[in-house]
């Protein structure tokens, strides 16, 4: 089957370093090196709490107005990785997520704790993220978060997900853009028969990721049981993942998003960049 085009543009990386052609919002009273927010209108971006991975500051108020460039198009929101301290209604430290440009708008969600928010796509061309945690933390390290956004998201998951895949699989798919794009892929829930006690090694059931489109390619990584790996970027234009299964354990299987970009230039200049002109293709079997 064939998606529709990949869009591409700016990457923010954390909570303090910006664009040339973004307008950083007013800064919140917090010491100048865990300053964050900001209003952002790229077409996809990464966005990490002040300090990540290493614990956040206390009295931080952080807010991100995320919106799209063509003023029409719902974004998407994934978190990839997140530990706020918890606590019962999360009173406390807390990320929540509203759908528009200010709290003003409806919430679609407040979260803490250690469990990562579900993905979330807004009925706006607009998303607010607010970040605010109290004067004490619980515990002694809490790292924060790191969530990705996008206006082109794709997404794929194993066979019968949530439910539990079936035996003896072999499945691939094949994630191919323009050339001179990258594939950046996030892993939103994995759940695989766990690694050998023997060999501490996924001999089981896996899912592979190659660069290059085919299994002769550079592997860019293998997982298996409940690992949660950092997001991937590919080094050319083409990924083939493959999941493999045995005859044995059968679990909830994998979901997992995808964005394509120019990320060299998204990396080094920090400025959007021209979406492809021709769609992504996405070619699955198994």
């Amino acid at each position: 089957m064939t998606t529709s085009r990949s869009t591409t543009g700016l990457t923010e990386t954390g909570a303090t370093s910006w664009a040339p052609s973004v307008a950083t919002a007013a800064r919140h009273p917090s010491p100048p090196h865990d300053a964050c927010g900001g209003q952002l209108t790229g077409l996809s971006g990464e966005i990490t709490s002040p300090r990540y991975p290493e614990s956040y500051p206390n009295d931080a108020e952080c807010r991100w107005s995320i919106g799209a460039p063509d003023g029409g198009t719902p974004l998407t929101l994934v978190f990839v990785d997140f530990q706020v301290e918890g606590g019962q209604g999360c009173g406390f430290d807390y990320v929540a997520v509203f759908d528009g440009p200010t709290a003003a708008a409806p919430g679609l969600g407040r979260y803490c704790g250690s469990a990562r928010p579900p993905r979330t796509v807004s009925s706006t061309p607009h998303l607010l993220v607010l970040f605010k945690s109290d004067f004490n933390i619980a515990h002694s390290h809490q790292r924060g978060f790191r969530f990705a956004f996008t206006f082109s998201f794709r997404n794929f998951s194993s066979p019968r997900y949530p439910n539990f895949y079936p035996n003896n699989l072999q499945c691939q798919w094949s994630i191919q853009l323009p050339p001179g794009y990258r594939v950046r892929i996030f892993f939103l829930d994995m759940d695989l028969e766990g690694r050998s006690s023997l060999t501490g090694g996924c001999d089981y059931d896996h899912v592979a990721a190659f660069d290059g489109g085919a299994e002769n390619g550079s592997l860019l990584g293998q997982w298996c049981g409940q690992d949660s790996p950092a997001p991937i970027t590919s080094r050319s234009n083409w990924v083939l993942l493959m999941l493999h299964t045995d005859r044995n354990t059968a679990k909830r299987g994998f979901s997992i998003a995808y964005v394509g970009g120019d990320q060299l230039q998204q990396l080094k200049r920090h400025h959007p960049v021209p979406a492809p002109q021709d769609a992504p293709a996405l070619l699955a079997h198994g």
